[in-house]
């Protein structure tokens, strides 16, 4: 039987990768079979129903899309949106990309990336308090408007209705408020008790709570941010709040900055080459994007999607934001076993990055385009000051032997390439 890919698939059916494989771990491809971290689809296989879209009689018959109180475009009710203003800023335009209309499917992945994930392990209690039985993209969606911090789009019901009103409706009825450290009230549109908005030292940022007792991830998240410090590559800050929990500090001011990930910028399917994908959408950050392939090979990084790639709006200026959602890394889930294993064949054991390829071999290529890899991150770090950072981090045990002799290892690899 022939396969395809993932991304084969989406572009075949009009779809985004991303929905593909979703509808993959779904099973709602017949035939659909997981290799590794990709999926093998049956080449005749078609194209799943959407039954994400479903009608609902007490929606208004048009809603708004609006940027705080600005009506920028118009929601009909198969949730096909036609812009009225498709470059109304900076960040706008980047979502529409000068589109003047969007289908039901490109909205829904437009929603699916504002909505909390159907991956938090709190999901069912999120649904609850939603008055829902089951995930839903588009009704998670209408019940928070889909209301995110990173930005000022949301979905209103009329032209009349105010972001500050609905805000605080939804808020109210959905989602838990809580008195912060310096006793504001912080809306948390990620949950209770996993994720949360809030403020530490005076810095405002998002908590965020280990994964499981049995992984490492709080620590990972901090050792990343004091490792790229060292090595001079941009980080979000992260502080222990406490034993299980990590503030990330937000390095972007909420009252005239905006966030937009790098999934935001690509219309279309990617080809099996992250690394091409990310500079073939912003040349002028080939060697931000650089500097974070090392530093996730040196981390062994497995988590960096393309919402956890950012650029930085301030005004009609962008830059590259800084690396942030690093607790995925430094063999937080493995087992002794496997650390002693992946030290022993770190190329054989580097992590995954896109669809193809490893970070390894990134680096490779990286190496083999600049002849050089010494000026872009500074690799005079000692073994000492290596083990400092993972003992502050709280590393300890096997993890703590087996992420200092990783990222040992990945330093003097990377040095041999010059």
């Amino acid at each position: 039987m022939a396969f395809m890919t993932a991304q084969r698939a989406a572009e075949k059916w009009g779809l985004s990768d991303r929905r593909v494989r979703v509808l993959c771990g779904e099973g709602k491809i017949p035939g659909a079979m997981k290799n590794g971290k990709s999926y093998q689809i049956p080449f005749d296989a078609e194209k799943p129903v959407d039954g994400r879209v479903k009608s609902k009689a007490k929606l208004p018959v048009t809603r708004f899309l609006k940027w705080d109180n600005e009506v920028i475009g118009t929601i009909d009710s198969a949730n096909a949106v036609a812009f009225l203003k498709p470059d109304y800023n900076e960040v706008v335009s980047l979502y529409t990309k000068g589109t003047k209309a969007w289908t039901p499917e490109q909205f829904a992945e437009f929603l699916s990336e504002r909505v909390v994930s159907r991956d938090r392990r709190d999901i069912e209690r999120i649904l609850f308090r939603c008055g829902l039985s089951h995930y839903d993209v588009l009704q998670i969606a209408e019940i928070t408007r889909g209301i995110h911090p990173k930005d000022l789009m949301w979905i209103a019901y009329s032209e009349d209705e105010k972001l500050e009103t609905v805000m605080t409706g939804v808020f109210q009825s959905v989602f838990r408020q809580r008195i912060d450290l310096v006793g504001d009230s912080i809306d948390t549109p990620e949950g209770y008790n996993i994720k949360r908005y809030g403020v530490f030292n005076g810095k405002y940022g998002i908590y965020k709570q280990r994964i499981n007792p049995l992984v490492t991830d709080a620590e990972s998240e901090i050792a990343v941010y004091l490792l790229a410090k060292k090595l001079g590559v941009p980080c979000c800050p992260a502080y222990r709040a406490d034993k299980d929990t990590v503030f990330s500090e937000f390095l972007y001011d909420f009252s005239k900055e905006y966030i937009v990930h790098f999934r935001r910028l690509f219309d279309g399917a990617r080809g099996d080459n992250e690394y091409q994908n990310l500079i073939s959408v912003r040349p002028q950050y080939k060697d931000d994007i650089a500097r974070m392939i090392l530093l996730d090979f040196i981390t062994r990084q497995d988590d960096r999607h393309l919402s956890n790639i950012a650029i930085k709006m301030s005004g009609d200026t962008e830059t590259f934001y800084p690396l942030y959602d690093n607790g995925r890394s430094l063999f937080y889930e493995d087992t002794e076993e496997m650390v002693e294993q992946a030290i022993a064949d770190p190329v054989t054991y580097a992590t995954s990055f896109g669809f193809a390829g490893t970070y390894f071999d990134y680096v490779q290529e990286i190496a083999n385009q600049r002849g050089t890899l010494s000026d872009l991150i500074d690799l005079t770090i000692t073994e000492k000051e290596i083990a400092d950072i993972l003992k502050e981090s709280g590393f300890v045990g096997y993890r703590y032997d087996g992420a200092l002799r990783w990222i040992g290892k990945a330093i003097e690899m990377i040095k041999v390439f010059g």
